[in-house]
């Protein structure tokens, strides 16, 4: 499907652009955040949960490294949800208007949501009970993210036009 300003009559010049198509230096951008933002959550996941140190009395602790991961995890989400709201006219809206890949967009809509709110949930819960069962559902989702983007990424696909139309 094209965008009405790309639209031509046959043998002209003008580029054929699908609808919602990101350009090159924004598509590098989204990889780059969501990579960075998923990387540094897995790197901050092991250090957590598979990493201590023991100092000196015998007292085991987290490993220093696993504040900084969880630091990198967040200045990246930072710019992840920055990057969300840039998408969000030109790429999201456009494609779910025209009934384009809606069931992994909308999926990987739905996983980007959880993320932000359990995230910002993370950040300003106080009770520790909450904060960890949140913790939990926050990076449980997050790993499976990857899958849902993968998805969203391979409807994109020549070939897969048939496919994405009987989504909806």
């Amino acid at each position: 499907m094209l965008d009405d300003a790309a639209k031509s009559a046959p043998g002209s010049a003008a580029p054929q652009h699908r609808v919602g198509a990101l350009p090159t230096r924004r598509r590098r951008w989204v990889r780059a955040l969501a990579s960075g933002t998923w990387i540094t959550g897995v790197v901050w996941l092991y250090f957590r949960y598979f990493v201590t140190v023991t100092d000196r009395f015998g007292f085991e602790g987290p490993h220093p490294q696993q504040h900084w991961w969880l630091v990198a995890h967040a200045a990246a989400s930072f710019g992840a949800v920055w990057m969300y709201g840039v998408l969000w006219p030109g790429h999201v809206l456009r494609c779910w208007r025209s009934h384009l890949r809606r069931w992994s967009g909308g999926t990987l809509f739905g996983v980007t949501l959880w993320l932000i709110l359990t995230g910002f949930a993370l950040y300003y819960l106080g009770s520790d009970r909450l904060r960890e069962w949140t913790s939990i559902l926050h990076w449980a989702v997050g790993l499976a993210a990857i899958g849902a983007w993968l998805v969203h990424r391979r409807a994109n696909r020549p070939g897969a036009a048939t496919a994405a139309h009987a989504e909806h």
